[in-house]
């Protein structure tokens, strides 16, 4: 099991000649704020701060409560650090990720796997996947395995499809189906389902290079205001032994990591006891949550829905049956976990919040905190449910540009419903906004611009009546992070005697004009009073190079 971290005591600082604010709410900002043992001790003017063993110029600069991304892979991210990029900024068509796809392919030895990740046709000229016909066409002497950036749908070549042993005659799987052409030959494409068999079935990246990536990932992270992280599915990438088998590594190299981290295991509560797991709090390394898939995504249109996407004649899908679902979900919150479900489609959210409820009246729980994951297509009546359960809507307000093309053409008008934020917000639900990185953006500061914006700046804004303040976003971000991790009695302010948990910013979001949000740069994040990104000094920092040595030396 995950082992609670060795924590080491940071000295006292005073951080001074900036702008301190307590909270998103705190509109009087103090000027210094001083640390010491991994607490807030005192914040108000320099003149009367206490004497402290370390002084820090802000120079000006605005200080924050760090932030939480209550849903993100980073697992993901690391994985695809060691792939080849074929996002859209990487290649503009699909003959331009073939191209980069090539040019990997001359550089190992024939029959080694070409993985790549990244891919999002949206952004390609085509606006499709390539075929499989195409990449046979350019890679004929290696497997090619593409992943699309939502890590949902795969597409692979002739090759790949032969050492998977998957021919035409192969069935399609529940929860999921390969793609074939007109006359019924697989295409090369596989959604939900199908794509994670081959997921799981493809040879594996180098253990070694896989933790350095996700220590690295993880690092760069705190680069970007992040004081802790929710891994949204641990198992969702290459299967759960697997991931947690790498991120036990990573905790046994013992070194404490520079962000408080939190897990969904993606089990059944019989595979978690099987492995011994039970809910667990904690505060630096905790494990208590379980995740589950209700449906799919709208880019697949495989959302479950309750009206035709307008561009397809189809209402999605359940990833499994909805009875077996619920019963899962009623065993899960009977064990003690809370419980988090994607849910994308507004058949597939009204399914779960029945199973919260069902859940709640078979064995009454206080505070579980259960999870609805995206609440992208809101079902009716939903939020009033979900604050009569006390149930959290996590939900990534950086799709709203990001799936721009994907979300318009899926709901035409209805897309004004979508990803919904004020109505969350004014139904006294609790509304924690995250990334989903990398099918989101892994910058917390585009998804605080996007729950303002509504991606104004990418288009016509995406339901515009469901704009949030800058000050309800960064709450999210900070306290309602840290709700998602029942963790906000300790941490999420900088009131006196909570987390050290703060980042320093280079303008005050509360005042700046909105539309210039996502340009926001992290200058020092701190964590447990320890500075672990500093870009004033321009240094690494010392326990950063403890951390990655640890690795190394493991």
């Amino acid at each position: 099991m995950f082992k609670s971290p060795m924590i080491h005591a940071a000295p006292s600082i005073l951080l001074t000649n900036g702008r301190v604010y307590r909270s998103a709410w705190d509109e009087v900002p103090a000027d210094s704020i001083v640390v010491n043992d991994g607490k807030v001790i005192w914040t108000g003017a320099a003149d009367a701060a206490p004497a402290t063993g370390e002084t820090i110029d802000l120079n000006g600069a605005t200080v924050i409560p760090g932030l939480t991304d209550a849903h993100i892979h980073l697992f993901a991210i690391a994985h695809a650090r060691l792939q080849v990029p074929v996002t859209p900024r990487d290649a503009a068509s699909i003959t331009g990720v073939l191209d980069l796809l090539a040019a990997r392919a001359k550089e190992i030895a024939a029959g080694r796997w070409v993985y790549a990740a990244g891919l999002d046709e949206n952004g390609l000229a085509e606006h499709r996947l390539p075929t499989r016909a195409e990449i046979d066409a350019v890679i004929p002497d290696h497997p090619v395995m593409i992943r699309r950036f939502c890590g949902h749908i795969g597409v692979v070549n002739s090759a790949a499809l032969e050492l998977l042993n998957i021919d035409d005659g192969t069935a399609d799987p529940e929860g999921g189906h390969f793609g074939r052409d007109s006359n019924g030959r697989l295409d090369g494409s596989a959604v939900e389902s199908a794509a994670e068999l081959m997921f799981r079935s493809v040879p594996p990246l180098d253990t070694l290079e896989l933790i350095d990536a996700l220590r690295s990932t993880i690092i760069d992270s705190t680069k970007l205001g992040l004081v802790a992280a929710v891994e949204a599915a641990v198992g969702f990438t290459v299967g759960f032994d697997e991931e947690f088998a790498v991120w036990n590594s990573i905790r046994a190299q013992g070194a404490t990591q520079p962000m408080r981290l939190g897990f969904m295991n993606q089990l059944d509560p019989s595979e978690a006891a099987e492995r011994r797991l039970k809910p667990a709090l904690d505060a630096d390394w905790q494990s208590m949550t379980l995740k589950y898939f209700a449906d799919g995504i709208v880019g697949g249109r495989t959302s479950a829905v309750s009206e035709d996407f307008v561009d397809t004649p189809s209402r999605g899908m359940f990833m499994r049956d909805e009875a077996e679902l619920q019963r899962v979900i009623g065993e899960a919150h009977a064990d003690g976990w809370q419980v988090a479900v994607h849910c994308t489609g507004d058949r597939a959210i009204d399914c779960i919040i029945e199973a919260y409820e069902k859940a709640q009246a078979t064995h009454p729980r206080a505070d579980a905190r259960h999870r609805v994951e995206h609440y992208f297509v809101p079902p009716a009546g939903g939020l009033a449910r979900m604050k009569a359960l006390g149930a959290l809507v996590v939900t990534q307000p950086s799709f709203l540009t990001r799936m721009r093309r994907s979300i318009t053409g899926a709901f035409g008008p209805r897309a004004d419903i979508c990803y919904p934020g004020r109505t969350v917000i004014d139904a006294g639900v609790t509304y924690i906004a995250s990334s989903d990185a990398p099918t989101g953006s892994w910058s917390p500061w585009d998804g605080i611009g996007d729950a303002v914006g509504r991606a104004s700046d990418s288009g016509a804004p995406i339901g515009a009546d469901e704009t949030v303040t800058v000050r309800e976003a960064i709450h999210s971000y900070t306290v309602g992070g840290a709700i998602a991790m029942k963790q906000e009695s300790w941490r999420g302010t900088l009131e006196n005697g909570m987390a050290a948990d703060l980042v320093v910013l280079d303008r005050d979001p509360f005042t700046t004009d909105a539309a210039l949000l996502k340009s926001t740069q992290v200058l020092l994040t701190m964590v447990r009073g320890a500075v672990v990104h500093d870009a004033l000094k321009q240094d690494a920092m010392p326990h950063q190079d403890e951390w990655r040595s640890a690795a190394h030396s493991a």
